[in-house]
């Protein structure tokens, strides 16, 4: 146990995560990870067997702190699906708060390295590509699939319904990624909660928008 109260490989999986988000895997060394989480080189070993060991405890502990997200999102469904029946402003209002959620997940800058590195093992797939397909992607995929299917009144086989889950998923995972560009262009200094909410407001017409639902207004300029 570190002095900050955090297990050794915690803390070794905490410093590798940042670093592998940061750079990716093949760029960062064992050597440089032990010395970023203050301990000695055989600890890696000892705790994971080897870098690939270690990596895929990374994944595994991404997977564990977005656990709350999918339980929200599932019960926001389980609670409020059965009652929308044909009503829109219901559905916008369900699939409002599940964007809201999911792209608030990407936004705090403390969290923002897991969605990097999903997106990094997404983009080049690797061992830890079906790790973090089966503990996280494919939940929300599933349950996104589920109020898709239930708005069009479609089965959720239908291969339009899941490629339309997947563009929303991958949209919404890909605004805590392109922050750099949004303070650039709109000439923000950060992201505070003022900012993060017109983010979410945005892309939330955005997807409203696209499945042909109503839209809150845009935010004041």
């Amino acid at each position: 146990m570190t002095e900050s109260g955090i297990s050794t490989s915690d803390r070794m999986v905490e410093v590798a995560g940042h670093l592998f988000a940061e750079r990716g895997f093949g760029a960062v060394s064992t050597r440089e990870i032990a010395k970023a989480a203050s301990v000695n080189l055989s600890a890696i070993s000892y705790h994971f067997d080897n870098k690939e060991g270690l990596y895929r405890a990374v994944f595994e502990k991404i997977i564990r702190d977005l656990k709350p997200l999918r339980r929200d999102l599932a019960l926001l469904l389980e609670h409020r699906l059965a009652s929308a029946d044909s009503n829109h402003m219901a559905y916008a209002d369900i699939i409002r708060e599940f964007i809201s959620r999911l792209i608030g997940e990407t936004l705090p800058s403390e969290g923002r390295w897991r969605i990097r590195l999903i997106l990094r093992e997404i983009d080049k797939p690797g061992e830890c590509f079906p790790v973090i397909m089966e503990g996280h992607i494919n939940v929300v995929h599933d349950l996104l699939v589920i109020l898709l299917a239930r708005y069009r009144g479609e089965a959720s086989t239908q291969e339009t319904i899941r490629l339309e889950a997947s563009a929303i998923l991958m949209f919404c995972l890909q605004q805590g990624a392109g922050l750099a560009v949004i303070k650039a262009r709109l000439g923000w200094q950060e992201i505070g909660p003022e900012e993060a909410q017109k983010v979410k407001d945005a892309a939330i017409r955005l997807v409203l928008g696209s499945l042909g639902l109503p839209r809150p207004a845009p935010f004041p300029k």
